[in-house]
């Protein structure tokens, strides 16, 4: 009898004592389970806040480090991999976006040239009619700006002949006039004068200074025509010029002029330029102050414009 109590007893003992382990090792599971949700959530997370800031390339950096994280994990692999694959679309389309602004980009920019060549064109046409469909509604004032322009040189010529000042290049007396008190010096000033007539003649009829709104409306359009005449004028002066300079020293047989060859070329540049300076000064003060004259004083018309 005593030889069976324990083997009654046994079974109930290990049934009690099984008890409490699966209790422990559902806990145990219970445990690791919420471990991983959590772990889950928190890597779900993370990528959710990493694909916000990158995109394309930085997205798919981002979320293979998140998922470094824990590689054994599959659940967190098969995130990554939705969200590398949710990403790389977006990645392409934003560089075909890129290939199609940079196409269009391309397009406007050919057509803008077409454009700036046709206007270029046009340009030259209306350039082209100011000199040979010139409109001169004063038929006289050509005439009176060619003295004005000349009257400048004869002024300049009395004012250093009188003050004893260096004399310019041009002012070299003539050897066939009678020498007499300051006669000689007639013939350079005039033949000065008259070369920058030559230079403002074209220079008026690209400004439009002798149409009517030029000379008979506003004291400022007609010195901000008169400006714009002179610029153009001066701009013909330079390159004749240059043209006589490289001449007379191929005549000599040296190369064309230029700042640094040697000291005498370098003197002869710099006395060009300062008689260009002072030329272009002397006259624009000449012909603004005709050209206020003209504005601010009634002259009648010419005859054909009486009917």
């Amino acid at each position: 009898m005593s030889t069976r109590l324990p083997s009654v007893r046994a079974p109930a003992t290990c049934a009690a004592s099984a008890a409490p382990r699966r209790a422990a090792s559902a806990r145990t599971a219970s445990t690791s389970t919420s471990a991983s949700s959590r772990r889950v959530d928190r890597l779900t997370s993370r990528v959710g806040r990493e694909s916000w800031v990158v995109s394309g390339r930085g997205a798919r950096s981002a979320v293979t480090r998140a998922a470094g994280d824990g590689p054994d994990d599959p659940v967190s692999d098969a995130s990554s991999r939705a969200t590398v694959t949710d990403t790389k679309p977006n990645g392409r389309a934003g560089v075909e976006k890129d290939d199609e602004s940079t196409t269009s980009v391309s397009e406007e920019t050919k057509v803008d040239l077409l454009q700036e060549f046709k206007n270029g064109v046009m340009f030259g046409e209306t350039m082209r009619k100011r000199f040979t469909e010139a409109r001169i509604d004063d038929k006289g004032l050509p005439i009176a700006d060619a003295l004005v322009v000349t009257t400048v040189p004869v002024f300049v010529a009395t004012c250093v002949l009188a003050l004893g000042v260096p004399r310019p290049s041009w002012l070299v007396p003539a050897p066939w006039i009678p020498k007499w008190r300051s006669l000689p010096f007639l013939a350079p000033a005039l033949s000065h004068g008259a070369k920058l007539s030559c230079a403002w003649i074209p220079g008026a009829l690209a400004a439009k200074a002798y149409e009517r709104e030029a000379y008979d409306g506003s004291v400022k359009e007609a010195v901000g025509r008169t400006v714009k005449a002179g610029c153009f004028a001066i701009g013909i002066l330079i390159l004749a010029t240059q043209i006589q300079l490289n001449v007379e020293f191929a005549a000599r047989g040296a190369p064309p002029p230029q700042l640094g060859d040697s000291p005498e070329t370098d003197l002869v540049l710099n006395g060009v330029a300062s008689e260009l300076i002072a030329d272009a000064a002397f006259e624009a003060v000449g012909l603004i102050a005709w050209r206020i004259i003209r504005c601010t004083t009634d002259i009648p018309p010419d005859e054909d414009q009486w009917f």
